[in-house]
């Protein structure tokens, strides 16, 4: 199955990579060009134990890359996982405006693709 997962922190990369180890075809997207150039070298960014091992097998296998293009990322893609922060607001609700900022130009993607959303 082909995969996007938005988001390279820590849970997006983690993620990224299991699904990549359970046999899945996964494109990560990231906006941070530094993040995203040491990703693509197979440079890990974050440390989790184990993690190293399945991450630089996937990228072996060619199951697991990394990008900025979104369009094409959700375009090949069958499922999208939004893997954003979401800061802690001063009355301790989630701070959404990553999630509704890229849910807005998923939506635009697919609209020009004449894929039909709805809210």
């Amino acid at each position: 199955m082909n995969l996007a997962v938005i988001g390279t922190g820590y849970v997006g990369l983690v993620s990224g990579t299991c699904f990549a180890e359970m046999g899945n075809q996964v494109i990560c997207v990231d906006n941070n060009p530094d993040k995203l150039k040491k990703l693509q070298k197979a440079d890990m960014t974050i440390y989790e134990p184990g993690l190293d091992t399945i991450f630089y097998r996937n990228i072996a296998k060619n199951r697991l890359s990394f990008t900025n293009d979104l369009k094409g990322a959700i375009l090949n893609s069958e499922i999208i996982f939004l893997c954003l922060p979401t800061p802690q607001e001063e009355d301790g609700s989630a701070d959404l405006k990553y999630v509704f900022g890229i849910a807005e130009e998923i939506g635009k993607i697919l609209t020009k693709q004449g894929i039909r959303t709805t809210r």
